[in-house]
């Protein structure tokens, strides 16, 4: 993110996680002493110190100022918080030019609510003296509402990401009670001491701490936990120069190698990869880091841990490794949460032989900070599954204690299943196979021998009452009347010329034939008639198909279409023999067609068929019908099968899986008496 009053500014570094830290404490300078140099280790040690105390007083919150102000390389620090009243105040500073103390006051409103999400804040300021400088705030965490203001000279404006970076990493006091560790802390350097080298102490710094502070900043903006943990393991082998470098992962007690200096990718049932998860199994436990150098001498860091003989489980694992990969010194560093827990291990292999171990101290700090960070990304690469078990986990811990977590969950699942399985009733229905059907229906035949000239309609399509279904061919019909007409006029010529001679027995044969040919064309005009089929009422095209029917030649009474109505619809179902018993009359249920089965249409059961049907080699069903209880839709189609669901009243889960089992077993051991 680039600060909105300076676009120009380099973008600034991501906010570390706010759990707290355990950095390890590591041996005190003395205060009567007062180093001549402040080197990286008095000022990471008392910087450590620092974050553990308890009571922030006014002397504390100085000495907090200065340790900042050296880290950071500031010209002055002040840091403030809320009053009871809602107004800030100063709790300590460091500001020898003295305009950071008249001036934080104008600027702490605007920068505090731009760091409400990130965490820091920063803007170019002009002062009285038309001088350029960088006014940063970080918000601290563990320390009620407290920030820290930061007076950067306009020199340090190309490394603003790294001083921002040393803040951050320095604002966490969330630190939780450690009674042997409070007990154990020394005090911290005296402000006075610190003062004293205050001028010289920078160079100093620059080594170790300013190096792992870097790599810190490099770690921290890695998006996954893989990449993240490759970049620390090479960036640690680089800088203590080791030949090898190791992360290893803790979850639920058991240790995984996350990443292996220069390897980007390994197997976990290689040698090396074996050997360094049996180490890190083996260092579980144990307090403090390990220096382990391979000739038989004690290590020369007295906190270091002293190994025990070749049948110390750690021992064997460390020999194991100077045996098959050549190291002359190895270094374990465990990296422990804010609970305390072990999280992560370091592991630095080293060719060369050393007595002395690496700079410790700079290093657990280091890995203080990061192990929070490597947890956060590690939770979220492994998705939310991963993450819904760990807050289940945690709640169980809660309520059942921390041994057996899952195994006590899962056998109060499992009671509380065995219980709704048992006693919670549910609704139980007869399924059975079932279509729309309906009675209102007809049949369009051909009512004369001809040949199809036209067909308008095919099944499925919907049509309107008088709306034309197909044509016969009618040039025979017509040919008929055409002759029939002439024959009628002929005898009707015979029979008047008979009637003007008085010829009465012709006459009368005359009128007999010609009754006889108007009765024929009264029947070819009935078959013109009937030569255009119709649909006689609102429905749907059932059956026939245009491109069987036209052309075909049909006889009289050949079936050219079937029409039925939609709105006369209702349910055939056809219900085993075994299920018969659980329906009763008047229940309802609901249909869930194959065309369409998202959409179910609510029935009730209108008749009960009391004779069985055999299906096959199903069995015999019983024909139930049933009516829909909702208007019909445009898509519903006589014919259409699915699967109906009966309400059969409520029973147990167990009822409802095991009385299939119970009714077969009983009709084999019916003569048992059951």
């Amino acid at each position: 993110m680039r600060d909105a009053h300076n676009p120009d500014q380099p973008a600034s570094p991501p906010r570390p996680s706010a759990t707290p830290q355990r950095p390890a404490p590591g041996p005190q300078p003395s205060a009567g002493n007062g180093p001549a140099r402040l080197d990286a280790g008095v000022l990471i040690r008392t910087l450590a110190q620092h974050r553990r105390q308890r009571a922030h007083t006014a002397a504390y919150w100085n000495e907090y100022c200065l340790l900042m102000r050296l880290l950071c390389r500031a010209v002055a620090v002040l840091a403030a918080g809320r009053a009871a009243d809602g107004h800030w105040e100063v709790l300590g500073s460091q500001c020898p030019d003295g305009w950071l103390a008249g001036a934080w006051h104008d600027h702490l409103d605007g920068l505090y609510e731009r760091a409400a999400q990130n965490g820091f804040a920063f803007c170019p300021v002009v002062d009285g003296a038309r001088q350029q400088r960088i006014l940063a705030l970080v918000r601290t965490s563990g320390a009620d509402d407290a920030v820290v203001l930061m007076d950067l000279p306009e020199r340090e404006r190309a490394n603003l990401n790294e001083l921002l970076m040393r803040a951050l990493l320095a604002s966490d006091f969330a630190v939780p009670a450690d009674p042997v560790e409070t007990a154990a802390a020394q005090p911290s350097l005296p402000v006075a001491a610190v003062q004293a080298a205050a001028a010289d102490a920078a160079p100093a710094a620059g080594n170790d701490l300013v190096a792992l502070l870097d790599l810190a900043a490099q770690v921290i903006s890695q998006p996954r936990f893989g990449v993240g943990a490759m970049t620390l393991v090479n960036g640690v082998a680089a800088h203590f120069k080791a030949a090898q470098a190791a992360l290893g992962w803790i979850d639920n007690g058991a240790v995984r190698v996350a990443a292996v200096s220069h390897l980007d990718r390994f197997e976990h049932n290689s040698e090396n990869v074996r050997l360094l998860e049996q180490l890190f199994d083996a260092s579980i436990g144990r307090p403090g880091h390990v220096w382990h150098v391979a000739a038989a001498s004690a290590p020369a860091d007295p906190s270091a841990l002293a190994l025990a003989g070749d049948g110390d489980a750690l021992a064997a694992a460390l020999a194991r490794l100077d045996e098959r990969a050549g190291f002359k010194a190895q270094c374990l560093l465990p990296a422990a949460a804010y609970d305390g827990r072990t999280r992560a291990i370091l592991f630095l292999g080293f060719a060369e032989a050393q007595q002395e171990p690496p700079a410790i101290a700079a290093l657990q700090v280091a890995m203080g900070f990061l192990q929070p960070w490597l947890e956060s990304v590690r939770e979220q690469d492994r998705g939310a599954g991963w993450r819904l078990a760990r807050v289940l986990r945690g709640a169980g811990e809660r309520f059942m204690g921390p041994d057996f977590v899952w195994g006590r969950a899962g056998v109060a699942l499992a009671a509380v299943l065995l219980g709704v399985v048992l006693f919670v009733p549910w609704d139980y229905h007869v399924e059975a196979a079932s279509q729309l059907t309906t009675d209102s229906s007809r049949i369009i035949s051909a009512q004369f021998d001809s040949r199809v000239d036209s067909v308008s309609a095919s099944a499925g399509d919907i049509v309107r009452q008088g709306t034309q279904l197909a044509v016969l061919d009618t040039r025979d019909l017509r040919q008929q009347e055409s002759d029939i007409r002439a024959d009628t006029q002929r005898l009707s010529a015979e029979t008047d010329k008979a009637r003007a001679a008085g010829n009465l027995a012709e006459l009368e044969i005359g009128e007999a034939r010609v009754a006889q040919a108007e009765a024929r064309l009264a029947r070819v005009l009935h078959y013109l008639s009937q030569a255009r089929a119709v649909a006689p009422f609102d429905g749907v095209v059932v059956e026939g198909e245009r491109k069987e029917l036209l052309n075909a030649p049909v006889k009289k009474g050949d079936r050219l279409f079937k029409v039925a109505r939609i709105d006369g619809l209702y349910v055939e179902m056809m219900v085993p023999e075994r299920e018969i018993r659980y329906v009763k009359a008047g229940a309802s249920g609901e249909l869930r067609l194959v065309a369409r089965p998202d959409q179910p249409i609510p029935f009730r059961l209108s008749t009960i068929i009391p004779m069985a049907q055999v299906k096959g080699q199903e069995g015999n069903h019983f024909l139930i019908k049933a009516k829909l209880m909702r208007a019909p839709e445009g898509w519903w189609r006589p014919g259409m099968s699915g699967m109906a669901r009966i309400q059969a009243g409520q029973e147990s889960l167990m009822w409802i899986w095991s009385h299939r089992l119970t009714d077969n077993l009983r009709m084999k051991l019916w003569w048992l008496g059951w």
